[in-house]
């Protein structure tokens, strides 16, 4: 288990999800300088005003953020939830979908820090996480957590502290790269599966402005 202060985690944690999720071959060096220049800035320490985050075009941000992270904010702005990547940090939202012929409903949320992309199926009005993955947001970047399936739950990374003061990032590697492969899966299949065309309906809908 790696662990961060929470002060380092964010220059720490995006070189580790770059580092273990990027598919293409032959851009550890590439990385490496980014997590000391680009990205640096781009993971700001949390509490710090990081506007030139959201400020980084469209193209170079891509190449910072997760898979499902790109696919949840097509999914949101083609259901109105957000016109704009800044809006992800206006406030908490929530996205609730149905499509013909899928008896799963795909639910994005954000309460606090905490982001929610999953698909769910109801027991007697009782969501169940089939799977669910959940990210913390900061900064407008999403950085995995855990993955929630029916009867098992993979932890990637979770704050420890004194007395509830959460000063720690503990990060599971092997968990971590398991995340990866599993939202970049994921992201697919809701691509595939087209959430964000027209005749998906939509269910529930709280926008960062409600």
């Amino acid at each position: 288990m790696v662990k961060y202060p929470r002060n380092e985690v964010w220059s720490a944690v995006p070189y580790i999800i770059q580092g273990a999720g990027k598919e293409s071959e032959g851009k550890d060096e590439e990385l490496k300088k980014s997590s000391e220049g680009e990205a640096q800035y781009a993971f700001a320490p949390s509490g710090e005003s990081c506007i030139s985050c959201l400020e980084i075009p469209e193209e170079q941000r891509r190449t910072f953020i997760l898979e499902i992270q790109q696919v949840a904010e097509k999914i949101l702005k083609a259901h109105g939830v957000i016109d704009e990547v800044a809006d992800l940090l206006k406030g908490e939202w929530f996205l609730k979908l149905q499509k013909s012929g899928f008896e799963k409903k795909l639910v994005l949320a954000k309460y606090g820090e905490e982001i929610s992309i999953g698909f769910y199926t109801y027991s007697d009005d009782i969501p169940v996480p089939d799977p669910n993955l959940v990210l913390l947001s900061q900064n407008g970047f999403w950085y995995p957590q855990r993955i929630e399936e029916k009867f098992e739950e993979t932890v990637s990374s979770f704050f420890t502290g004194a007395y509830g003061d959460y000063d720690f990032l503990n990060i599971i590697p092997e968990n971590l790269e398991k995340f990866q492969a599993f939202q970049r899966n994921f992201a697919k299949t809701l691509e595939n599966q087209g959430w964000n065309s027209p005749d998906t309906e939509i269910l529930k809908k709280v926008t960062p402005r409600d």
